[in-house]
């Protein structure tokens, strides 16, 4: 009678140690030697998680099969916490299981982020839902450790603050019987504020020398090789406004060092036909954002050297000025790169956030804050990819598979209510 209520979760098992059986080599991609080499560029969580199993194994192996059991827990770990708020049947958690395990199949062996991001996405929405149905300081606890590793994992979970933040104050107003539960909250959402950017700056520090040449002169303090400042939104911002723009918007600097180098930048992007008047399909603004960046960086730290100043400062004095210049048109590209990708997973979750919020300002019940959650989830994810880089898959999966699922559950627990009826 075990085997049958736990059968999904022994299929997960099953599929991991399918998965590891058949390969544990990692994949090396061109990504992965950051991570190997302890780069600035990226929060520090993954190269220390990689460092420790180095020396407590001696192989890349173990970090393969740490994360892939890794995202074993975290689907198993949803799938019950999901069971047990709308008593879903058996079938029903196996499907749930069998959809959350897809995405891995690809990237399992990757000695990149998405794998641990993808578990511990699953780890800190359960936990927040657990908060919502049963609040208490151990669920809180454990959401707050999650959001720090989500936001120790990857650059991309900036978008936590806000979303935790509204998250909290959802929280609040069910709870608001409890007289202590403001200060529990604000004392969390700032524990999670602290410990993320104490953990990025120490480690920024002790690593000072540690800089990227294509990113940060040498003469730079180190703080401008803070994770926010290389890979920033000064970073992403520049391509976008240099993408949009022309070399006519050139004549709109008095500088005349930049106006060379920003004629020239622009008179090899149209040699290239990476501006976005040259714009023909979905694959474009990918191909000259790496145009871009790569011809840029050399001759923007050579500039930034002449204008003693730093990279960062330099490409925000550009991207502010081009930006304004031709706000329409950056704001056509933003709703371009939504609408070039899966523009669906953002109509869905911003429909779902609106119903959402209208019941819960009629009803204030923990089912309508579920749905605000996973709403702002997705929406969060989706436009700090739109806003503040190119749109690629992979960094999506940690929203919308997760959201995918809990539609599917909720579609089954409502036809499972009316057949009862």
């Amino acid at each position: 009678m075990k085997i049958k209520i736990n059968i999904a979760d022994v299929m997960i098992l099953f599929g991991v140690l399918t998965l590891l059986f058949y390969s544990s080599d990692p994949v090396i991609r061109t990504d992965s030697f950051r991570y190997l080499s302890g780069s600035l560029l990226d929060p520090p969580m993954y190269t220390k998680i990689i460092s420790i199993f180095q020396k407590l194994f001696g192989t890349l192996k173990s970090v393969i099969v740490f994360q892939t059991l890794s995202i074993g827990f975290g689907i198993i770990y949803f799938t019950r916490t999901m069971s047990n708020i709308f008593d879903s049947d058996n079938i029903t958690k196996i499907l749930v299981s069998f959809f959350l395990f897809i995405p891995i199949l690809q990237f399992y062996d990757n000695l990149l982020t998405e794998a641990l991001g993808y578990a511990f996405s699953l780890l800190f929405v359960s936990l927040s839902i657990k908060l919502i149905y049963n609040f208490n300081i151990k669920n809180l606890i454990w959401s707050v450790i999650f959001a720090i590793t989500l936001l120790l994992t990857r650059n991309q979970f900036i978008f936590l603050y806000p979303v935790i933040l509204l998250f909290f104050l959802g929280i609040f107003i069910l709870n608001i019987s409890n007289k202590g539960i403001a200060k529990l909250l604000l004392s969390s959402f700032f524990i999670i504020l602290i410990a993320h950017n104490s953990l990025i700056f120490l480690n920024t520090y002790n690593n000072q020398n540690s800089f990227n040449d294509k990113y940060v002169n040498k003469g730079d303090k180190w703080t401008e090789s803070l994770t926010y400042v290389t890979l920033g939104p000064s970073y992403f911002l520049y391509i976008d406004s240099i993408y949009i723009s022309n070399e006519k918007d050139v004549r709109l600097f008095k500088n005349q060092n930049i106006q060379k180098t920003l004629t020239k930048i622009f008179d090899e992007m149209n040699t290239r036909q990476s501006l976005i008047e040259y714009y023909d399909g979905r694959g474009h603004f990918g191909k000259s954002f790496a145009d871009i960046r790569d011809f840029s960086n050399p001759l923007l730290l050579e500039l930034a050297i002449q204008k003693n100043t730093s990279l960062s400062n330099l490409k925000r004095e550009i991207y502010l000025t081009l930006i304004y210049a031709n706000f329409t048109k950056y704001i056509k590209q933003i709703f371009k790169k939504f609408y070039d990708s899966t523009w669906i997973f953002v109509m869905i979750p911003f429909f779902m956030l609106i119903a959402g919020f209208i019941a819960f300002l009629k009803n204030k019940s923990r089912f309508s804050l579920l749905i605000i959650f996973l709403s702002i989830f997705t929406l969060g994810n989706h436009s700090v990819v739109y806003i503040f880089g190119r749109v690629q898959p992979r960094y999506l999966i940690y929203t919308d598979f997760i959201l995918l699922v809990f539609i599917f559950i909720l579609i089954n627990f409502f036809l499972q209510k009316k057949n009862k009826i």
